[in-house]
């Protein structure tokens, strides 16, 4: 039994390993995989993204959201007042209220900041982060398989005990 908990784990740690091993290129299968990733843990993923980021994977699907980051990402885009406009600049389908949001919150010439590819991967990851501490993977493994110090997991550990 023991075994087979360890094994998922494992399972698990490799997943993320992949995923988070470098940004995935565009259309790529790494896209596909984190982008199933995204859904299955859409919440968590949501709660530590960008607004921008959040907005358009909340209202469009996490696909739809790294077309456009990979297209726009680290840059401003044009918000024309008419959705209708907005759909046919970017290719992008979004129900009226939630433009009406992303609109009310762009400049006074009508810009809106979209976060860069690279920041929302590092969003994602540190959401990935989160839930694999949740599900009480050992800080070893942890610092394997992202990367970080056993000071970083401690800190994090201790941020989150504070809320």
């Amino acid at each position: 039994m023991h075994n087979l908990a360890m094994e998922d784990i494992h399972g698990k740690l490799d997943e993320c390993l992949e995923l988070f091993s470098g940004l995935p290129l565009e259309s790529s299968q790494r896209e596909s995989h984190l982008i199933s990733f995204c859904e299955r843990y859409k919440t968590n993923i949501l709660s530590v993204m960008p607004w921008v980021a959040s907005e358009f994977a909340a209202y469009c699907g996490f696909e739809v959201l790294f077309r456009i980051l990979h297209s726009h990402g680290g840059r401003k885009i044009y918000l024309p007042k008419e959705l209708d406009k907005f759909s046919c600049l970017y290719g992008v389908n979004i129900p009226q209220h939630s433009y009406l949001k992303l609109y009310k919150k762009a400049d006074s010439s009508g810009y809106l900041d979209i976060p860069s590819t690279w920041g929302v991967f590092i969003a994602i990851r540190r959401a990935a982060l989160q839930i694999a501490m949740k599900e009480d993977i050992p800080a070893k493994l942890l610092t394997q398989t992202f990367g970080i110090t056993m000071r970083n997991i401690r800190l994090i550990k201790s941020r989150n005990s504070c809320q």
